[in-house]
């Protein structure tokens, strides 16, 4: 007899939980992943090439903070963002002959606040992370020497704000993307970042740049990095053709054997969702995160083969990339985990309802074959059966027999007490080389008595689309 989606709730378990490779214990506490980046170094060099690209190309010179920053810190996002391209990006746009900096491009992974395009808007050249000095402020230390954890311990000062996470978001923004530069800033303090094909995983940084400062300023720093991301050649994607970890998405954060979680940082992340961004640091205040199930932080992890290739859409709920997961051609379903909450939410969703139709997956909907983060937690994503050449039904040339088929794929989910909730000609697919029809899109879903009236509309409804 067929469960329904009630019962099968009681006893489902996740569609993929993997315990680490190289550990003999599943339950051990160890961090299930290494960090992104490896490494942190200065970017030595960087104010005398910026002194010496600001003579060449004869910038404006002066100062140009239109806003005191000092008496009163910039804490709310949307602030920094405005006065940073007020103040920096624009004037320095003005004098890019190619260059614009605008919102994130289709075809880049993640969501950064600004990102360096060429060919009007088409192409990613550098990404621009913005955070506010309540979860970014380092008080006079460089990254390079409070990156790890010891060499924090001994910091008092209580205005001290770190997010160790911050650094493997605008790393990740790069890395996942092939590129090379990137700019962290709150406005009252920016970095400048370079990460080198030679060293991948190793990220350097620049000291702090300040709107007061001169020689040089703020704005020929934008844009001396400005030109070189322009005049650079994209790369791979850090993990493209090779193993790195995949974790799924009950792994809890950790910062070399500590896991932190500060439930005020309304800037980029949602108090509410479990997922949180984590890994506080304020002074040697610390929260330690907890797993649901007792006093342990229990992570599982496991090397897979994957390789994130091209853009092949998007919509409501992230965007959708081709590629592998572990010798499978996939449709990568990703959003970025740090700003794309909604989203993500709707990704999670979907992947409850595909463990709870776990029996149709392969027949009537997509295999899911894996649900959780990658890229070191920056993206969630979902690795679903990529449908080969595939193409959305046209009722029109459909015959009786394919479509009473559809209906009866339909049925199927129903049995199970799920109702698509978005059932359009978009929606179904065909796979020419199988002569299979897949449902897909199940964000929008809804688990459902198996005597609702609403599967029984739903069924009409797809039969008037199928013009049966």
């Amino acid at each position: 007899m067929t469960e329904t989606a009630g019962q099968l709730l009681g006893h489902a378990v996740p569609v993929c939980q993997w315990i680490p490779s190289t550990s003999s214990n599943p339950t051990s506490t160890a961090p299930a992943y290494p960090r992104f980046p490896n490494d942190v170094r200065e970017w030595t060099g960087f104010f005398r090439a910026v002194r010496l690209g600001a003579q060449q190309h004869n910038l404006p010179a002066g100062q140009f903070p239109i806003f005191t920053t000092s008496a009163q810190p910039l804490r709310v996002e949307d602030d920094a963002k405005t006065r940073l391209y007020t103040n920096a990006l624009f004037p320095v746009e003005v004098l890019l002959p190619q260059g614009l900096f605008g919102a994130t491009p289709a075809g880049f992974l993640g969501a950064s606040d600004y990102v360096l395009c060429t060919n009007n808007y088409a192409v990613a050249k550098m990404p621009v992370e913005m955070k506010t000095r309540h979860n970014l402020d380092l008080r006079g230390y460089n990254f390079w020497d409070i990156y790890r954890y010891n060499d924090r311990r001994g910091i008092m000062d209580p205005n001290f704000k770190f997010k160790k996470r911050i650094l493997s978001q605008i790393f990740s923004e790069t890395a996942c993307n092939g590129l090379h530069y990137g700019i962290l800033s709150n406005y009252s303090d920016t970095y400048f970042l370079k990460r080198e094909e030679t060293t991948p995983t190793t990220l350097y940084v620049s000291r702090v740049v300040q709107p007061t400062d001169t020689k040089p300023t703020l704005r020929e720093c934008v844009y001396y990095i400005s030109q070189l991301a322009i005049n650079d050649n994209v790369g791979d994607r850090l993990g493209r053709d090779g193993a790195f970890e995949v974790y799924d998405d009950d792994d809890d954060d950790d910062d070399d054997d500590y896991s932190y979680h500060d439930s005020h940082d309304y800037d980029d992340y949602n108090p509410d969702d479990s997922d949180g961004d984590g890994d506080d640091y304020v002074g040697l205040r610390k929260r330690k995160r907890k797993s649901k199930s007792g006093s342990e932080t229990i992570t599982s992890s496991s090397k897979r083969i994957i390789t994130v290739s091209d853009y092949i859409g998007g919509g409501s709920f992230g965007k959708v990339f081709s590629g592998c997961y572990d010798n499978h051609d996939v449709a990568w379903k990703t959003c970025d985990a740090y700003k794309q909450q909604e989203e993500m939410k709707t990704l999670k969703h979907e992947a409850h309802i595909y463990s709870i139709l776990k029996e149709c997956q392969g027949r009537d909907i997509p295999c899911l074959f894996y649900k959780g983060y990658i890229y070191d937690r920056y993206l969630f994503a979902l690795a679903l059966q990529l449908i080969e050449n595939s193409h959305h039904i046209d009722p029109s040339r459909l015959t009786k027999k394919e479509k009473e088929l559809i209906v009866n794929q339909l049925k199927s989910i129903h049995n199970y007490g799920v109702l698509h909730n978005d059932i359009s000609k978009q929606n179904i697919l065909y796979e020419p080389k199988s002569h299979h029809y897949f449902f897909i899109d199940f964000g929008l879903s809804e688990i459902v008595d198996n005597e609702s009236p609403k599967l029984c509309k739903e069924e009409k409804r797809l039969k008037r689309l199928l013009q049966l």
